[in-house]
């Protein structure tokens, strides 16, 4: 067989698919600038001709709807008209819902869906919506709100089996490695260009930090601390790929492709995505490659000094001020030793709310995230918390874990992150003895997983959809990866349709 026949084999007929779900897409667009209902009715047969091409490639449109969350809160509410941005952001979920339960009936008709289920994180899994619900009944949660806090907080569990379900060898974990990769490598192309060019290149925007940050940018995130997520989880692949890719030019590839993510992180000024790319990748390189951490934090700091030396805003008439990373990181310091950071306020808030309700927490969708937010809380008024939200963008307590602890306990935290070592512990003992692409691909999802956790203590990264579903996805992938050739999940996988 020639050497990419099975690359073909996988994508044929993919684009022809892809343009007919575009040209849907484009339409829905247009209908929501008539009326809402045409919106719906081309968001719906979106969903439909999605679900469809999962038959047939289950694979790649599993990575198009791990990548949805970009398309529906970042890029959909700047081109629709502005009564459909709502309803935009329900669109990855619904992807994720129709394609799963799609996936699921066709793996239960050949027979495979119990061995795709048959892991740990299962169990974990169960066992924290159990904690949850016997905590909403001891804290009289109302049951729409619950629903929508465990919602929230697990629905991205779904890609972690999904991936199981399609199965994923080594060729298809790195092609669908690949394409998140490429994606993240655009992205950062586009925030160099900005920096270089001017903020508001191709009509995108670029936000004014509170500290002096002249400009954050984010290329088509929007969010500088969302385009960092996705940046700093891409970044491992690149610098594993850098010492462990069969030929030295891939190997070359992947260090400057690295190299143009880590310019793109500093650039973002998100302070969690530079401690996440950097401690993240850092343990994850000490405990499997050595020579990658050493290479890493060579690309990383001869990034940051490309960031603070290189020409800025050339074709920006009214961009007159450079950025200072070190100075308006140093007043975020400053806030942190005079007890202003607004993140430790919060931390110092949800101390005695901890303290009281220390085992169960107060409840799915009480604390600290979307559903609070939307549902409201009698927490916030009773404990203060309201006080803190002095800022009307400022929807949730920025720190995942923090919100996880306060709503589901010190037992729900351990359960949950008894659900993501379950698979991750295997993960890291597979890359140890893996070789050349497979190797790159577990240490890679080893390093993102590790960098989007450290992330998730300055933002909300795990809690509904955006770089949850790339977090649980790449468990996922890694979780087949660990099985040795001949193992059952490797033998599914080529059992399932291309």
């Amino acid at each position: 067989m020639p050497r990419w026949a099975g690359a073909r084999s996988w994508i044929a007929g993919v684009p022809g698919t892809t343009l007919g779900i575009g040209t849907t897409a484009v339409l829905a667009v247009l209908g929501s600038r008539v009326t809402l209902a045409l919106f719906v009715a081309g968001a719906a047969v979106l969903v439909a001709l999605t679900a469809r091409a999962s038959l047939k490639w289950p694979r790649p449109v599993l990575v198009g709807v791990t990548l949805s969350p970009i398309l529906d809160r970042y890029l959909a509410p700047g081109v629709l008209a502005p009564e459909a941005e709502w309803l935009a952001h329900f669109l990855s979920e619904a992807l994720l819902l129709v394609v799963g339960l799609t996936l699921v009936v066709q793996a239960a008709r050949r027979g495979t869906l119990r061995s795709a289920l048959s892991h740990p994180t299962l169990a974990f899994a169960a066992a924290f919506i159990g904690l949850a619900i016997a905590s909403a009944v001891i804290n009289g949660v109302p049951g729409t709100q619950a629903l929508a806090g465990i919602a929230f907080t697990l629905d991205a569990v779904a890609l972690f089996f999904l991936a199981r379900v399609v199965g994923f060898d080594s060729r298809h974990a790195l092609g669908a490695i690949a394409a998140v990769a490429g994606l993240v490598l655009i992205a950062a192309v586009i925030v160099i260009a900005q920096a270089l060019l001017t903020p508001h290149l191709l009509g995108l925007s670029a936000l004014v930090g509170r500290f002096g940050e002249v400009y954050r940018l984010a290329a088509f995130f929007g969010d500088p601390n969302t385009a960092a997520a996705f940046l700093s989880a891409a970044i491992p692949f690149a610098l594993f790929g850098a010492t462990g890719l069969r030929t030295q030019r891939r190997r070359r590839i992947a260090l400057a492709g690295g190299f143009l993510m880590a310019l793109a992180l500093w650039l973002s000024f998100s302070r969690g995505g530079w401690l996440g790319a950097v401690g993240g990748f850092s343990l994850a390189a000490v405990i499997l490659d050595h020579r990658a951490l050493r290479i890493g934090l060579l690309v990383m700091a001869a990034a940051l000094v490309v960031a603070l030396a290189m020409p800025r805003y050339l074709i920006c008439d009214t961009c007159d001020d450079r950025p200072d990373l070190f100075g308006s990181t140093f007043g975020r310091f400053g806030t942190i030793g005079e007890g202003r950071d607004l993140r430790l306020l919060f931390i110092g808030n949800a101390l005695p709310i901890v303290a009281d309700h220390p085992v169960l927490g107060v409840g799915p969708g009480r604390y600290g995230g979307a559903a609070a937010d939307i549902f409201g809380t009698p927490i916030y008024v009773q404990y203060g918390t309201d006080s803190l939200f002095i800022d009307p963008s400022q929807r949730t307590v920025d720190d995942f874990w923090l919100h996880l602890v306060v709503e589901s306990g010190v037992v729900g935290l351990l359960v949950y992150l008894a659900a993501v070592g379950a698979a991750l512990r295997a993960v890291i003992h597979a890359a140890r003895t893996a070789a050349l692409g497979r190797r790159v691909a577990l240490a890679g999802i080893a390093g993102a997983v590790a960098c989007l956790s450290i992330n998730a203590l300055t933002t909300m990264l795990l809690e509904a959809n955006s770089a949850a579903f790339l977090f649980w996805f790449l468990l996922g992938i890694g979780s087949q990866l660990t099985i040795q050739p001949g193992g059952d999940l490797t033998a599914q996988a080529a059992a399932a349709p291309a």
